[in-house]
């Protein structure tokens, strides 16, 4: 897997890019506080899904 940082870091800038501006919730997104919601279960997902095919690192 990615390294997790990188994961939580992604999923922040893309919630930012898509005008989220909850900086107290995004900060617990990049700090791990998260990571059993649905943004960071999803990204999880997908990243074990890609490394599978071999798409990512």
């Amino acid at each position: 897997m990615e390294n997790i940082e990188e994961i939580r870091n992604a999923v922040a800038e893309a919630l930012e890019e898509r005008g989220f501006s909850n900086t107290h919730f995004l900060g617990e997104i990049r700090s791990g506080e998260r990571d059993d919601g649905p943004f960071m279960t999803g990204a999880i997902a997908w990243n074990r899904r890609l490394m599978q095919k071999g798409r990512v690192r």
